[in-house]
């Protein structure tokens, strides 16, 4: 169809994705969709609409861009965060604010994360300025509403996270005092004009973005991070695009699952060396968790078997796995899902933990048969259910996605959080 060739061209040029991602079934179902919606049903006439209408194409890419993010998502970049700022940065600037920005921000789980851990340490309101861009006015309007369902909490909270929410019968809401501590900007991160005319940021959330790009709006993205951040600042990044910053004047700070490196202060845009990440196509998704890049097989390490003790119990299963995909090691760590259900017992967490794997390995349907699995075993597992809706509307499949999406969403709505199988 011409109409999808010319969207996914506007969807190339506007938000710098591989073209690979797009997909002509995925293309398709937004055409479909934005022809539906707009009652427009010649496809030359709603290929004129496109190019006419800013509002039209908005519709589409809002279609196109899928939050999926979460509070305190991996964890270990806001613990880093915490010691970085605590143990070296206000010692050393005394009396200044530190400057920070997240983007994409997209429905604002990030950037809560990052102002609750620094609350949380006892740095003042006052002493940072925390900023959140994003190209989603859908995703900020639910950033500003800061009200978020179980799909938002993805690890238990501890005492002291947990006081900065309010609950309500299906929802929680983040606190006023830490709402008010985030700016949240209506921008597009590949656009050379992004924040122009700020100052620059001592720390900047950026995780798993490059790899979704093509060359040349990856080189887009990194001269405006270059840009905008401070001689000896941080950022934090995908594990797959600490290769590209070390190639542009960056030193990675040793710190396990944080993915974080530190400006040198010499790098500059102009100095800038174009720099393939092989085996990371665009998805139809904004940026997945950091577990979901596979790297290339060249960097990939060898580990032995490792052993599961018959007291293993899922969490700690589900971190050692985790920790082997990080890293890199699919097979290894589909090895010891497997391992466990053979010796322990079917658990809809580890079949859940199997999709994840397979899906980072791009392995599709092997991914959907696990997850299916997990449903067998638990009809109300919430994780599983957006996955597999995510899964089906990157393969076009809009009813089975619509379909799973609403077992989620019924799920939120219940008090006792169940579904109806």
């Amino acid at each position: 169809m011409e109409i999808c060739a010319a969207m996914e061209k506007q969807f190339t040029e506007t938000l710098g994705l591989n073209t690979a991602a797009i997909g002509g079934a995925g293309i398709e179902r937004i055409v479909r969709a934005g022809m539906k919606r707009s009652g427009v049903a010649d496809e030359a006439a709603y290929l004129n609409l496109l190019s006419t209408s800013p509002e039209e194409f908005e519709h589409c890419l809002e279609e196109l861009v899928v939050p999926e993010t979460w509070f305190f998502r991996d964890l270990e970049p806001f613990i880093l965060l915490k010691q970085s700022l605590c143990g070296q940065w206000f010692p050393s600037h005394p009396g200044e604010t530190v400057r920070i920005l997240s983007a994409p921000c997209s429905t604002g789980e990030e950037p809560y994360s990052i102002a609750m851990t620094l609350l949380e340490a006892g740095i003042a309101p006052r002493q940072f300025l925390l900023d959140a861009a994003d190209i989603s006015r859908r995703a900020l309007c639910a950033a500003g509403r800061a009200e978020y369902g179980k799909g938002a909490f993805r690890q238990p909270l501890t005492a002291a996270q947990e006081a900065f929410f309010s609950k309500t019968p299906r929802l929680r809401r983040v606190d006023e005092a830490v709402v008010r501590t985030v700016r949240f900007f209506h921008e597009n991160l590949i656009d050379p004009g992004f924040l122009v005319g700020y100052e620059p940021y001592h720390v900047i959330f950026c995780r798993n973005v490059l790899i979704y790009l093509t060359e040349e709006a990856r080189m887009r993205v990194l001269a405006n991070l270059i840009r905008l951040l401070a001689p000896d600042g941080i950022l934090f990044t995908g594990h797959a695009e600490v290769s590209v910053l070390l190639q542009n004047g960056f030193t990675a700070i040793r710190h396990a699952r944080a993915f974080a490196c530190q400006r040198t202060g010499e790098s500059r845009p102009s100095d800038m060396k174009p720099v393939a990440i092989p085996g990371h196509p665009a998805v139809l998704s904004a940026p997945p968790p950091t577990r979901s890049s596979p790297p290339t097989a060249a960097v990939r390490e060898r580990v032995m078997p490792i052993p599961i003790p018959q007291t293993a119990t899922v969490g700690a299963l589900h971190a050692e796995a985790l920790s082997l995909a990080d890293r890199g090691l699919f097979d290894e760590a589909e090895a010891l899902c497997r391992r466990y259900l053979q010796e322990q017992r079917p658990h809809a967490d580890v079949y859940f933990l199997l999709g994840l794997i397979h899906e980072a390995a791009r392995r599709s349907g092997e991914a959907e048969e696990c997850y299916l699995k997990a449903l067998y075993l638990g009809p109300d597992h919430y994780e599983t259910l957006i996955h597999l809706s995510l899964l089906y509307r990157q393969q076009g499949d809009g009813r089975k996605a619509a379909l799973y999406r609403r077992r989620a969403e019924a799920g939120e709505r219940r008090p006792d959080g169940t579904v109806s199988p």
